[in-house]
Formats: C-alpha cells, sequence, structure tokens
C-alpha cells in the first residue's frame, strides 16, 4: 500500500493518499472504497498491485483519473463539513433562544427521559429476580406509567420532528 501512497502524492492527490494511510475503523473502510473506485475507473483489480500496474502501464490516463476522483471525494469533505458547521450554527441557535422552551428541552428530556426508562427497567428486573407477584394494587400503577411513557415519546418525537422540518427550511 505504501507504494500505492507514494503514487497517489506523486500525481497530486493527497487526500486519497491521506485516506490509503488510514488503517482500520472507518478511515479503513473508506480507503477500501477508494481503491474499489480507483481500480473501477481504471478497469483494473481492485487490489494495490493492480492499480499500480494500471499507473505503470498509463500514467498520464491513472494521473487524470485519479484527479478526477479527488476533486469528487474533496467536494463531499467539503460538503459534509459545511453540514457539520450548520448543525452546530443550529445547536448554537436552539441554546440561545429567547424561547424558553427551546433552550431547555433537549437537556431536560435528554436527562428525564432514559431515567423514566432505567427506573421501568430496574423496577421490572428487581421484580422478576425476586419473584414478587405482581399483586392487583400494582396493575393501575403500570396502567398509568405506560401511556405517560408513550405520550411522553410521542410528544417528544413530534417536537424533534416540527424542529427537524424548522431547521431544514431555515427558520430557528
Amino acid at each position: 500500500m505504501g507504494a500505492l501512497v507514494s503514487i497517489l502524492l506523486s500525481v497530486g492527490a493527497p487526500i486519497l493518499a491521506g485516506i490509503l494511510k488510514s488503517k482500520g475503523g472507518k478511515g479503513g473502510a473508506i480507503a477500501g472504497d477508494v481503491i474499489e473506485v480507483v481500480a473501477e475507473r481504471l478497469g483494473a483489480d481492485a487490489t494495490p498491485q493492480a492499480i499500480e500496474e494500471a499507473y505503470k502501464a498509463d500514467p498520464e490516463v491513472f494521473t487524470q483519473t485519479v484527479r478526477t476522483i479527488e476533486t469528487n471525494y474533496a467536494a463531499i469533505a467539503r460538503a459534509g463539513a459545511e453540514a457539520h458547521m450548520a448543525y452546530i450554527e443550529l445547536a448554537n441557535g436552539d441554546r440561545n433562544s429567547a424561547d424558553l422552551l427551546t433552550r431547555v428541552w433537549r437537556p431536560i428530556n435528554g436527562f428525564l427521559f432514559p431515567v423514566g426508562c432505567l427506573i421501568i427497567v430496574v423496577t421490572v428486573c428487581v421484580m422478576l429476580l425476586s419473584r414478587i407477584s405482581v399483586d392487583a394494587s400494582v396493575l393501575p400503577l403500570i396502567g398509568i406509567v405506560v401511556p405517560v411513557m408513550t405520550a411522553w415519546a410521542g410528544v417528544v418525537g413530534y417536537y424533534v420532528g416540527q424542529r427537524t422540518k424548522e431547521k431544514t427550511t431555515g427558520a430557528t
């Protein structure tokens, strides 16, 4: 792989070379994708050796092909960075909003909803492990908790959906 990285650097494709230097994880998966794309465009096998041979056979075609791919990856990277910056801007807009509900709904629901779910799970586990029989007096509590949690999840989901729609249309 080292020779292929050197070739990519020599033909002016530092983004692709940087991706191929990645070992494992997402970077490694993307490196495999890069090799497949380059090989497909060159009509070679998807191996570093086959790509190196394609370079030796026709450096001009190789350089043109790799630069086109490099430009596409650069555009994708720029779009990803812009999307990330837009998300940060929107999150800051929520945090700095004059509307109290907009400012506090994420932290409050982010804390209380999982705590509520955890309490339910722990209670059920304790009851099952302790072999506590479900008494008829507990059934009304279950009848209250399940609909409340379901309604809460629905309200949070609706609000998140509406904020998502607002954000995608540019409102804050």
